[in-house]
């Protein structure tokens, strides 16, 4: 999960000079199929760490990762400092008031990938409940130093990673 994240910030592309080790499994087309029906405008990509479907679904883009089992990690959706919870917004702005918000993205995560929950339960945002691995990640940048926050449902924050 830490690695999808940090793979929707930096961009982390393939090589495309193996086409066979770089395409998109048809298992995992195939399940994507079956998970979103009615997406469109779909944009398979293989990244060193998961296969990445880009797509819209109701008009809205998204991003879905799959491991390597071709099982759904979980989705990645813009979204706006305003669906933050108010108490992350005034949090945010209180602790990072020389910092400009450059962009919120909303990571829901797949419950039901017991395989990624059993090697992945120690990380601080996958615990009990569906409801607590789902977050809001916010990219916030001060000069040439930028810095991502991890935002809970229930609001509340914490330092995720500095880009580089």
């Amino acid at each position: 999960m830490v690695a999808a994240i940090t793979v929707a910030y930096a961009q982390d592309n393939t090589n495309d000079n193996d086409a066979n080790k770089n395409a998109v499994s048809a298992f995992t087309r195939n399940q994507f199929a079956a998970d979103f029906p009615d997406a469109t405008n779909i944009h398979f990509e293989k990244t060193n760490d998961f296969d990445e479907v880009n797509y819209s679904q109701k008009g809205r883009k998204t991003t879905a990762y799959y491991d390597n089992n071709n099982e759904l990690l979980g989705t990645l959706r813009n979204r706006s400092l305003r669906d933050l919870p108010a108490n992350a917004q005034k949090e945010i702005a209180g602790e990072y008031p020389k910092y400009t918000v450059v962009r919120v993205v909303r990571f829901n995560a797949n419950s039901d990938n017991e395989s990624y929950i059993e090697n992945n339960s120690e990380l601080p945002f996958y615990k009990d409940s569906p409801e607590n691995s789902s977050h809001y990640f916010v990219e916030l940048k001060n000069g040439n130093k930028t810095i991502v926050l991890m935002v809970g449902l229930s609001g509340g924050v914490s330092f995720f990673t500095t880009m580089k």
